[in-house]
């Protein structure tokens, strides 16, 4: 549940069954009418699958920095993603995250420098590397394997792979002939 963009929506919940209950109507269609009460500032964000998939094809996971990943976890929360063992995972890679990292390990006397949170990584290519490595470790491997095929499920249906031949294979083919 997202505490922070549910304030709004519990407040005009609040609202409604107060003006609703003192004028003693009870309506059949309360969700409805819960929506519609309040005013929706400028600084309300759509909500729904349309944004959810506006988020994800705003952002690249294969090219994705660890800000921009706190920044697409807030935006996918509010948007009333609810796919929350996807969020947890995805935000074990963002700049809050690795940065209490980095602060526990200097806690505990060790030294530590925090990265450039800014710098891009490839989100899909690191979970691949995670999971050949659990498994050469015998280490379990299902959560892993399902955060990966959420992710790569996810980058498919925003950023689909171009269809035809890429630059290297144009020229070899070039070459060849």
């Amino acid at each position: 549940m997202n505490i922070h963009g549910n304030t709004a929506f519990a407040q005009r919940i609040a609202t409604y069954s107060r003006e609703a209950d003192m004028a003693g109507i009870r309506s059949p269609d309360f969700e409805k009418d819960v929506a519609e009460t309040g005013e929706m500032g400028p600084g309300a964000r759509p909500h729904g699958a349309a944004a959810i998939a506006d988020i994800f094809a705003r952002h690249d996971t294969t090219s994705i920095s660890p800000r921009e990943i706190d920044t697409m976890a807030e935006e996918l929360r509010d948007a009333g993603f609810d796919d929350f063992d996807f969020l947890l995972g995805l935000e074990t890679y963002g700049e809050k995250f690795q940065s209490h990292l980095v602060e526990a390990i200097q806690s505990a006397g060790i030294e530590a420098r925090h990265p450039d949170y800014t710098q891009p990584m490839d989100l899909i290519s690191v979970n691949r590397d995670q999971l050949a490595h659990a498994r050469r470790a015998g280490a379990p491997t299902e959560w892993r394997e399902a955060f990966l095929a959420r992710l790569e499920a996810f980058q498919a249906a925003a950023h689909p792979a171009p269809t035809g031949l890429s630059t290297a294979e144009s020229l070899v083919l070039a070459r060849a002939t």
